[in-house]
């Protein structure tokens, strides 16, 4: 109370303290105010960018053979998307004989194998692979 300064509400000006008072809380609402522009516009774009960032990056997917540095010869990739991006026939280009079967999955930036993925290469390092011959289903 001893800090507390009084004043007629009435009189057509108010005292020295009580302006600084009101200017610098009008400031503070002020910098408040910018402050929540600042937010509302980075939690709108925010999203925008990210969703703009997994369809850049499902469109390299689709296209990484053909992009320099890919660790496998395009002409052996056929193309899966999901779960996994590519299956591998290497050597079946270059000579018409499959040495190995390879799985790729194209990744970038932090982006991490989802749990289906995951799942896929844990059984292909366990050896957990078949190939399975269907007889095809007669057609009436």
């Amino acid at each position: 109370m001893s800090k507390a300064t009084l004043f007629d509400a009435a009189a057509k000006e108010l005292p020295k303290p009580a302006l600084d008072y009101l200017y610098t809380q009008k400031a503070e609402l002020a910098d408040r105010r910018a402050e929540l522009a600042r937010k509302k516009l980075a939690a709108a774009t925010r999203p925008r960018i990210a969703a703009e960032a997994v369809n850049i990056g499902k469109v390299v997917e689709k296209i990484a053979p053909s992009l320099p540095g890919f660790p496998v010869t395009s002409s052996d990739c056929r193309s899966l998307l999901e779960p996994i991006d590519y299956v591998v026939f290497r050597g079946l280009s270059a000579r018409g004989q499959i040495d190995s079967l390879i799985f790729v999955d194209v990744k970038s930036g932090r982006s991490r194998l989802s749990y289906t993925q995951s799942q896929v290469k844990s059984l292909v390092e366990c050896g957990k692979v078949k190939l399975i011959i269907a007889e095809r289903p007669e057609v009436q």
